[in-house]
């Protein structure tokens, strides 16, 4: 039988990250990848021979060079606008500038902001920056509930090709957001989604306080009854959702400033928002605590390490990643790296003691 193997090689010129008040400095190196398709020959049952290769092996190669400041992270904040989240759009727009521009001199950047400019009643305004040049802004009103659904809308096509994206189009309420960042993506980019709520997407009970614009009082307070794809999703849903826009393979992380059971504040545990989260490696942020600064700094060295240290092999054939080494050497499976999805995701302590090294990994389709 013919075997078929595929070698992925990833070359980096790496400087050794280096840290400072708990935020990254700059790494920069150069990716370079070969792809060889190797056929081996069936040996004859009769006389173990060899039979003719009938055609030459294809060999493939993309040279990269994107990493670190030149690496694509795609980042899209969803904050929550409603009445009692006051404390932390308050946080959020004395930080969130500051912030960006930390991770923007250490990757390539791109910032989408899903939150609503206006909502000087509730005090849960947020606005883009304005030195943010080639950040976006989607100027719509968040509720508790919907955050998730309304990142998801976001991601759908103009022409809706799946269930959940025909059933948004035809919800004339989240036509703001419905395909609002579907060219903001780029292909190879790795994406980054950060949700700011005190709630949860499971929308206890059907029912919620909703805030509704008025002409005449501004915003005004009422009693809505929820349904699920209509109102709010699951965690199933949004994965649902990030496969059809990024691929089987695609890499995105979810973050969050979110409420755990033992939050000392008026919130809601986030029990969808954690799922998300760990299934997807990010890390929880606690959204009751008063000063987030360190929150910011973790963050910004996980986007950062989320950056140079995981990295797609590009095909939704994978069937089993035989063997990855760095520098020559065989790596330990679980401990030097983890393999999902088909992505290869590389232990960071590993890789900041290795300066510059090579990396080579076998698998099959």
């Amino acid at each position: 039988m013919k075997k078929q193997y595929v070698v992925l090689t990833l070359i980096f010129l790496a400087s050794t990250f280096l840290f400072q008040n708990c935020s990254p400095s700059g790494v920069q190196f150069e990716q370079a990848r070969e792809l060889a398709s190797v056929t081996e020959p069936d040996v004859a049952s009769s006389g173990g021979e060899a039979e003719a290769e009938e055609e030459a092996p294809e060999i493939k190669t993309k040279t990269f060079t994107a990493a670190s400041k030149e690496k694509a992270v795609d980042m899209v904040w969803v904050i929550d606008n409603s009445a009692s989240m006051t404390l932390g759009a308050d946080i959020i727009r004395k930080n969130f500038e500051k912030f960006a521009h930390l991770v923007e001199n250490e990757v390539d950047l791109r910032v989408a902001l899903i939150s609503k400019k206006d909502v000087f009643s509730l005090k849960t305004h947020v606005s883009l920056p304005e030195s943010m040049k080639n950040g976006q802004q989607v100027d719509f009103m968040v509720h508790s509930y919907n955050a998730l659904l309304v990142a998801a809308a976001a991601t759908c096509p103009g022409t809706a090709t799946d269930a959940f994206c025909k059933k948004i189009l035809a919800n004339s309420r989240y036509y703001k957001v419905y395909s609002s960042l579907n060219d903001f993506f780029r292909p190879q980019s790795q994406k980054v989604f950060v949700f700011v709520t005190d709630d949860d997407s499971a929308a206890n009970n059907n029912t919620t306080v909703q805030y509704e614009a008025d002409n005449t009082n501004g915003y005004v307070a009422t009693i809505k009854s929820l349904a699920i794809n209509e109102d709010y999703i699951t965690a199933a849903t949004f994965k649902d959702r990030m496969v059809r826009a990024f691929g089987k393979n695609g890499s995105y992380k979810v973050f969050g400033f979110i409420a755990a059971a033992d939050s000392k504040c008026r919130a809601r545990e986030s029990t969808v928002y954690s799922s998300l989260i760990t299934s997807s490696g990010g890390v929880a942020f606690n959204v009751c605590d008063k000063d987030w600064s360190k929150n910011f700094s973790q963050l910004s060295e996980k986007v950062v390490d989320y950056a140079s240290t995981e990295y797609s092999l590009q095909s939704e054939k994978v069937k089993k990643v035989l063997s990855v080494t760095l520098n020559g050497k065989i790596l330990i499976p679980g401990t030097d790296y983890t393999v999902a999805d088909g992505k290869i995701a590389l232990n960071p302590t590993l890789v900041k003691s290795q300066g510059n090294y090579i990396i080579d990994v076998t698998y099959t389709e």
